[in-house]
């Protein structure tokens, strides 16, 4: 199979690879904002460009004689690239550019899950002026201030975190404002963060295993929010923290959400939906939705992924789901970005790196290339997170142990990582947390 790939970060090089598995067979041709070195590694041919230019993309698709079109990231589909794509006679794994509204539109999102859904969301308001937000603050007490539009992961404050003083809350409401003339306050919520993703193809939602991303910078969730700097995932495909109700509720807030936006749109939702929830002491509720993959969850995800992808995605593109239980290998996975020193903040400087891969395949990971360019066999950082290194195993706190004795030789001086992703100690203060949340409310 001829497969086009929109895309050129980590989650991308993690998609690219699960396509080629079987590269006597399958053809990979890759077109994303820079040329990632990881892809082009193992795609035939790639192309640098702008992903929201469906003109450039479907030239070089057509060009290739592309069957089937995976796309990666948000920005396309909030451009319509899917609709295009179809409309010129491909077959797309991807929303349409109404179904994307539930990420690039949040207040759409919330206003779908009050008309449709009806249950999973917390209090929330479009505020569209300070008076208007502080009586909603007064009423409900400590809030998220959320952009509405896309934020990369990284638009969020919160009170309690973000803030020491009621000050500082309404200077920052008001310089939203002025910026952007709405916002979207949310109910501040409790708990513990998980992340389910689906497929869905056939009007339903076959869940991947449950994965937790490390959205903090530093370690113990320390400096600011980034597009996320790891992420681990459990043998049992769950997490220690959830109970069985939430992982349920969970999975019916999935499927419930595509039948709304089916619903809403009129039109077959074929991709990936990425919800973000929080398990509270009273159940689950709905951070956001994503309608592509997590970034770093599918470096984590794809690597467990035991299928023939090409040919399940092209079951996911033509709307003809088989199989609701999707195969994963029974291996807990653990990933963790190595990013530049300034990351989340933006590094002008673009610095030559090393990585010695033989090394890390010798020790049982593997390497997925991310904000990175390559030239003359040099490769250099692009300012944001530069790699992944990814492994499985049986024991999520086992293999954080190996990897980090293995980033204590290998990891280049001018990048910095989480260590405590995965660590047994902080999976069990997770747990400790929820036991304490519900014990409080029971």
């Amino acid at each position: 199979m001829r497969i086009g790939l929109i895309g050129s970060g980590g989650r991308e090089h993690a998609i690219a690879k699960a396509l080629c598995k079987n590269s006597k067979r399958d053809s990979l041709f890759v077109y994303g904002n820079h040329i990632n070195p990881g892809i082009q590694r193992i795609a035939k041919s790639c192309r640098a460009g702008d992903v929201r230019d469906s003109e450039q993309i479907i030239a070089f698709f057509s060009a290739n004689d592309v069957e089937l079109v995976v796309n990666g990231p948000e920005v396309p589909l909030i451009a319509g690239v899917s609709n295009r794509l179809r409309d010129a006679g491909y077959k797309v794994v991807g929303p349409t550019q109404a179904q994307a509204r539930l990420e690039g539109d949040k207040v759409f999102m919330r206003d779908l899950l009050r008309r449709r859904v009806k249950k999973g969301s917390p209090r929330w308001m479009e505020v569209s002026d300070v008076d208007q937000a502080r009586a909603f603050i007064d009423e409900i007490g400590e809030v998220a201030i959320k952009p509405i539009g896309l934020t990369g992961g990284k638009g969020v404050w919160v009170m309690g975190v973000h803030f020491t003083s009621m000050g500082d809350v309404m200077e920052k409401v008001a310089s939203q404002l002025e910026q952007d003339g709405v916002l979207l306050l949310e109910e501040r919520l409790i708990g513990e963060e998980f992340s389910r993703m689906a497929f869905v193809s056939g009007s339903t939602a076959a869940p991947m295993p449950v994965a937790q991303d490390f959205k903090y910078a530093y370690d113990g969730d320390k400096g600011g929010m980034t597009g996320g700097m790891g992420s681990y995932t459990m043998a049992d495909g769950s997490m220690p923290f959830l109970t069985e109700s939430n992982l349920s509720e969970a999975d019916e807030i999935l499927q419930l959400t595509v039948n709304a936006i089916e619903e809403e749109t009129g039109e077959d939702y074929r991709g990936f939906l990425y919800g973000q929830f929080m398990a509270t002491a009273n159940g689950v509720r709905v951070i956001e939705f994503n309608v592509r993959l997590g970034d770093p969850e599918a470096i984590n995800v794809m690597a467990l992924l035991d299928m023939d992808v090409p040919f399940f995605f092209e079951e996911i593109a033509d709307g003809v789901m088989k199989n609701k239980t999707i195969s994963f290998m029974p291996k807990a996975s653990l990933s963790k970005y190595l990013v530049p020193a300034a990351y989340p903040g933006q590094s002008k400087a673009h610095v030559e790196i090393a990585i010695d891969e033989s090394e890390v395949e010798e020790a049982g990971f593997s390497v997925i290339y991310a904000s990175v360019s390559e030239n003359n066999g040099k490769i250099k950082t692009l300012g944001s997170r530069a790699l992944a290194i990814v492994g499985l195993g049986d024991d999520t706190a086992q293999i954080s142990a190996e990897m980090e004795a293995l980033l204590a030789k290998i990891e280049p001086s001018s990048l910095r990582h989480r260590r405590d992703i995965g660590d047994e100690r902080i999976i069990q203060s997770k747990i400790e947390h929820m036991n304490h949340l519900r014990g409080e409310v029971s």
